[in-house]
């Protein structure tokens, strides 16, 4: 089977094709709308909109590359300016599949043209209540080695794209009081960087804080993402406020949980790093729940029927 992904949000697209190529498919994965963190992928066919003649170029050199594919795979909803999928669907007649992941479904601007999926799978649970007909399937984690040294100084790393929806405000200033407090530990906050940055990053940190964040004020539930899972790969430790709802998704998932408050923030980070052979059986933990839950190729076994069923028709 030929398959084609379409934008590859946090690298899922990525690590999709690699276990569908593991099992004998082609699969590839292009990117169309630039972005920074440099996610590995196979070709790119960035819309520059320098002019409308070039964009309707570059549109119809990605239908040319699309023609020999058996399905199409497009991630992160449509936008109403999407009009190749459009053509993916009705000039070349192939099958689609759409993979929402966050914040196009939530806010909207990504929920055009839903009549051309034949399928849709939702990388977050939260999500069924933009898309009560999609599928949550779990967010496929690659193979990251094992780095937890529980005998140098306890370092914790924080990342965001988006300061609100991270909670990274609070978390920045707990980080910083106890630093004043006088709490043995170094610490990090990356904004924005390369995918390959982060990682190297966080594989010479021990704990992460994912997102703390009170939802209720906000507006956005809090859930852990890829970042937490490939934290866990690695055998570090994470720490997230997670919704009590949402938890029944992640079965025995261990994120240590906090709440979207300064002290109490301020107490988990200071229990963390305090007991870093403590923290270091945690690690295995997640490493092990990772590999039992989010490991791509068990993920594809899922994915692949649906493709199967649509070729068909």
């Amino acid at each position: 089977m030929r398959i084609l992904h379409v934008e590859n949000q946090a690298g899922v697209a990525y690590e999709l094709a690699q276990a569908q190529k593991r099992l004998g498919h082609d699969a590839v994965v292009i990117e169309t709308w630039a972005n920074t963190l440099n996610e590995p992928h196979d070709r790119e066919f960035y819309y520059t909109h320098d002019s409308l003649a070039k964009d309707l170029s570059n549109g119809l050199e990605i239908i040319r590359f699309a023609r020999d594919f058996d399905i199409v795979h497009l991630h992160g909803g449509i936008h109403w300016k999407r009009w190749d999928a459009l053509a993916f669907r009705f000039y070349l007649r192939k099958p689609m599949v759409v993979h929402y992941h966050g914040s196009e479904a939530r806010e909207g601007y990504g929920m055009h043209y839903q009549f051309l999926a034949g399928h849709k799978f939702l990388s977050r649970p939260d999500l069924l209540k933009w898309i009560p007909d999609g599928e949550y399937v779990p967010n496929p984690v690659g193979e990251h080695p094992y780095r937890f040294d529980e005998d140098l100084r306890p370092r914790v790393i924080h990342m965001f794209i988006n300061r609100r929806a991270k909670g990274t405000d609070l978390i920045e200033r707990s980080l910083r009081e106890l630093k004043d407090e006088g709490t043995d530990f170094e610490y990090v906050i990356l904004e924005n960087v390369e995918h390959s940055k982060a990682m190297e990053e966080l594989s010479r940190s021990h704990i992460l804080i994912d997102q703390v964040i009170d939802s209720q004020k906000i507006g956005i539930p809090s859930i852990i993402g890829l970042a937490t899972f490939e934290a866990l790969a690695m055998g570090k430790v994470s720490i997230s406020t997670f919704d009590q709802e949402f938890r029944p998704y992640y079965p025995g998932c261990p994120v240590i949980t906090t709440s979207p408050d300064a002290e109490d923030l301020k107490d988990t980070i200071r229990r963390c790093v305090s007991d870093l052979s403590a923290m270091r059986k945690v690690g295995l933990a997640g490493r092990e729940y990772v590999m039992r839950e989010h490991s791509a190729d068990q993920i594809v076994k899922r994915i692949v029927p649906v493709y199967e069923s649509l070729i068909r028709g």
